[in-house]
């Protein structure tokens, strides 16, 4: 499939076996990792680019996106008395996400945030099965991270079409360091190239600044001192993965991975950013409109102790 100037993407693939991971949601509904087999072999050309040496990895942190996930600026303190605990509805609605599938609570809570509009297959389809396209993650990635999208009307790289709508996604990826590119001698992104599970925990790591791992995770077919071993451990010691089999334990780094499984890795990363802020979803959202520019912004409450720390959340990607 070939990445649209104004579309989404196309196309139904099958499923894998899942693996042993569950974490609970915030509406308390299971999610799994799942993968398939086969042993990793050291990445090829197309690989390149996809991660960098400790020293430029922390030396880039400073320059990333504010660590909050969404958060830009600082609005108010306000006294508060929690309600209930929310539910979360199923929003996505998509016909081929069955009710009780492993991955429907992780894409209907990204779907009713807004992450996969315009990068559907179909109308009413989410294609679960499908292998991730680069050009997908980009778009994915950097509206859960929220902030502000810079549009250029350049690209820096020879592969990606400025007038594409996606390509201010890439170009925002590639200014918050999270991606270098695929190949060099022309900068090329790879947009219709397929992810692989190892590049996946690259682009998470550095999405989310996840910590290094104080040891390793032991997976038999991830080679020591390869080029996403470090993140491999990172995601497992974060919990966002826990491999793709067991006896012995796997991770299937040369697969690709699929719409569903990015799905809930996605959201596992947001909630565990979530944890760690300690952002509460108990606290319902409030929108305010800017009088002067008609803008709308929604407030965020972040809890300390018994009072609701409020942020700037953008409305907008």
């Amino acid at each position: 499939m070939v990445a649209p100037a104004g579309a989404g993407i196309g196309g139904h693939g099958g499923s894998e076996a899942l693996c042993a991971l569950r974490s609970k949601t915030s509406a308390g509904s299971a999610l799994g990792s799942i993968g398939a087999g086969g042993k990793y072999h050291e990445p090829g050309p197309e690989d390149r680019g996809e991660s960098v040496t400790a020293a430029e990895h922390s030396a880039s942190l400073s320059r990333r996106r504010p660590p909050l996930v969404g958060l830009v600026a600082l609005a108010l303190v306000v006294a508060v008395t929690a309600p209930a605990p929310a539910t979360t509805d199923a929003a996505g609605g998509f016909s081929d996400v069955p009710e009780g599938d492993v991955h429907e609570p992780a894409i209907n809570a990204l779907a009713e945030m807004g992450l996969f509009e315009d990068t559907l297959c179909e109308d009413g389809l989410f294609c679960p099965g499908d292998p991730m396209k680069r050009w997908v993650m980009a778009v994915w990635l950097i509206r859960a991270l929220g902030g502000e999208v810079t549009t250029t009307g350049s690209s820096r790289f020879a592969d990606v079409d400025a007038a594409s709508w996606w390509s201010r996604y890439a170009e925002e990826l590639a200014d918050r360091e999270i991606t270098v590119g695929c190949k060099l001698n022309p900068l090329r992104y790879c947009p219709d190239d397929t992810v692989t599970r190892a590049q996946m925990a690259t682009f998470l790591v550095r999405a989310f600044d996840l910590e290094p791992a104080e040891s390793s995770a032991g997976f038999t077919d991830v080679d020591v001192g390869s080029t996403h071993q470090a993140d491999i451990d990172a995601l497992f010691a974060a919990g966002v993965t826990a491999g793709c089999a067991d006896d012995p334990l796997r991770y299937c780094p040369g697969q690709p991975v699929k719409r569903g499984e990015m799905a809930t890795f996605l959201h596992r990363a947001l909630l565990k950013q979530q944890e760690e802020a300690g952002i509460s979803d108990d606290v319902p959202d409030v929108s305010l409109t800017d009088v002067s520019t008609g803008d709308t912004v929604e407030l965020r409450s972040l809890f300390t102790g018994d009072k609701a720390v409020m942020f700037w959340f953008w409305a907008e990607w």
